[in-house]
């Protein structure tokens, strides 16, 4: 049986939980969110959903772009960043910065609960969007700022 791109982007996105497997479960048999913290290799980056969207589609033409998560309900969106690197965020005004273990509530990527889906869903590779790029998507002269 081969193992779809879905399947290893959770996988990859549940590594470091204490229990991935009930995580995987949850999402093979309901649409519920499971908290996922962000532990290990990754942080969390919370934006406005619009600002993200354009953000997105400048990062894409880089082949820069890692996971987003959206709130259509809040509306925000979560960037998944290399852990050493989310810090260099925190003086943009846009942008909060998550602590480590900060818990992200994570719908399955191919279904979305609860008003929340991923925009970009985690591929397993690992890739991440560099802070460097978020800070000049962000920053005054990127495109959010228009």
């Amino acid at each position: 049986m081969a193992v779809i791109r879905g399947e290893i982007g959770r996988r990859w996105l549940t590594r470091t939980m204490a229990n991935p497997q009930q995580a995987l479960r949850t999402w093979a048999h309901d649409d519920r969110l499971v908290p996922v913290p962000s532990s290990g290799a990754w942080r969390v980056v919370e934006a406005p959903l619009y600002p993200s969207i354009d953000a997105m589609c400048a990062l894409r033409a880089s082949g820069t772009l890692g996971p987003v998560l959206a709130s259509v309900r809040e509306p925000l969106a979560w960037w998944l960043v290399p852990a050493d690197e989310a810090d260099d965020l925190a003086d943009l005004e846009q942008l909060t910065v998550h602590p480590r273990g900060w818990v992200l509530d994570c719908p399955h990527e191919g279904i979305g609960s609860e008003g929340r889906l991923w925009l970009e869903p985690p591929d397993g590779s690992g890739r991440l969007t560099p802070a460097a790029q978020l800070d000049a998507t962000f920053g005054p002269a990127g495109v959010t700022a228009r």
